[in-house]
């Protein structure tokens, strides 16, 4: 047994392995039926043991066989993805970001077109996601994220304040407008499970207020439910800018901050500022004031 596995023996192993025909693979890989055969017998010697039942002049995969099927392909995709990735990345220059949902469509996805005016040579691959994460490991030049700026392995700069502002449609906001300015019990709310209502309400000194009639875990989610019509929703003044200019939601009052949460773009630390991040970043603290 070969503790070096020969990896370029692996496509020729799958595409026999789905086959089950070394004549049939040789044809569609352009090589000899010979040469298959060596090439499967190669991979069996490096692992230490058959990978086909061989019968007669037919083949077919057997226990082991399988097993190194199921990991193989999809290793071997996962490896050609990423070559792909690396040759767009090479032809252009693009940055690999991770953005929340709700930061990507409410404020960045507007302003893209802004931003390839403003950095031509630069195109944004937006990874929209919940998950912290693993810039370094993960392939990612930054991130746009919510917090203190304080995350291992990243450097961090803020590029928006947290406040949060109270709002809703223009309608609602008018019948609840009196019944929220005194935090009536029966105000319906919506509210972000790392903006709590109770906060605001005991900043205006009030000990609570209103009935919570849905819970989210997703901004985006609950700037959606807000334009529905379902209730008052607390959420940061950066991502709902937009919608209050185009009237499409109101603020039942001014916007505040109620935490230390604010909007970062990170890199990672062993990379350092490259020169597109910080393009990014200019272009970023340029909009965002």
């Amino acid at each position: 047994m070969n503790d070096r596995l020969p990896v370029h023996l692996l496509p020729t192993f799958i595409i026999a392995a789905r086959l089950e025909n070394l004549r049939a693979t040789a044809q569609q890989i352009h090589l000899t039926h010979g040469a298959v055969s060596q090439q499967i017998q190669q991979l069996e010697q490096a692992i230490g043991c058959p990978l086909f039942e061989r019968n007669g002049r037919g083949v077919r995969l057997n226990a082991a066989g399988r097993e190194l099927l199921a990991v193989a392909e999809p290793a071997l995709v996962a490896l050609q993805q990423g070559i792909s990735r690396v040759r767009r990345i090479a032809a252009s220059q693009t940055l690999r970001i991770s953005v929340l949902p709700s930061f990507a469509h409410y404020w960045l996805l507007p302003r893209l077109a802004e931003f390839h005016r403003a950095c031509p040579g630069i195109r944004l691959d937006i990874d929209a996601t919940l998950v912290v994460q693993d810039l370094a490991r993960k392939g990612f030049d930054a991130a746009i994220r919510l917090g203190q700026g304080t995350w291992p392995g990243v450097q961090a700069q803020r590029i928006a304040t947290g406040e949060v502002v109270p709002v809703a449609t223009p309608t609602l906001a008018l019948q609840w407008q009196q019944a929220f300015a005194r935090a009536e019990a029966t105000l319906p709310l919506l509210e972000h499970d790392v903006t709590p209502w109770r906060t605001w309400f005991q900043s205006q000194g009030y000990a609570s207020g209103g009935q919570q009639v849905a819970l989210f875990n997703d901004a985006g989610l609950l700037i959606r439910a807000a334009e529905q019509g379902f209730g008052i929703a607390l959420v940061k003044a950066v991502l709902v800018g937009d919608l209050i200019a185009e009237g499409r939601l109101v603020p039942l009052a001014a916007a505040q901050r109620l935490g230390n949460d604010d909007t970062y773009l990170v890199w990672p630390q062993a990379t350092g500022l490259q020169p597109a991040v910080e393009a990014l970043l200019h272009w970023l603290q340029q909009q965002l004031g």
